[in-house]
């Protein structure tokens, strides 16, 4: 049968010191893979300290309510029938009036952009047909 050869002691000293090396590097591995394992450490920390996690949040959401509130408005006087009535007639003719505007400024801007277009618009007024 084959033997095992001898191991010197410097080489059963290396041996040890490799193997302690690993020990103590797995176990910084599990110590590091512990410290960055937030959901469990979360969770730990809410199952040992709930009354401080309580504590925390209701001075949480007290703070921000307080923070977030706004200030009282004064109350409109109500206005009588006539108000109504004309409110409701300027919500009617709000879009009638936009597009009126838009149809006035396109006009403006094609008069602005074309050269000599006071004269085109002096020799053909709007509305009327072009002569040939």
């Amino acid at each position: 049968m084959a033997q095992y050869p001898q191991i010197s002691p410097e080489i059963q000293r290396l041996i040890c010191l490799s193997e302690a090396s690993r020990v103590r590097l797995s176990h910084q591995a599990a110590v590091m893979r512990q410290r960055l394992d937030m959901p469990a450490r979360i969770t730990h920390s809410l199952r040992s300290h709930p009354a401080k996690w309580l504590g925390g949040s209701l001075a949480l959401g007290l703070t921000t309510t307080l923070l977030m509130r706004r200030s009282p408005k004064a109350p409109r006087p109500r206005r009588g029938w006539r108000g109504t009535l004309f409110a409701l007639a300027l919500s009617a003719g709000r879009p009638i009036i936009k597009t009126w505007l838009a149809g006035q400024l396109k006009q403006f801007l094609v008069m602005q952009l074309r050269p000599n277009s006071l004269w085109r618009t002096l020799a053909n007024p709007p509305g009327t047909a072009r002569r040939p």
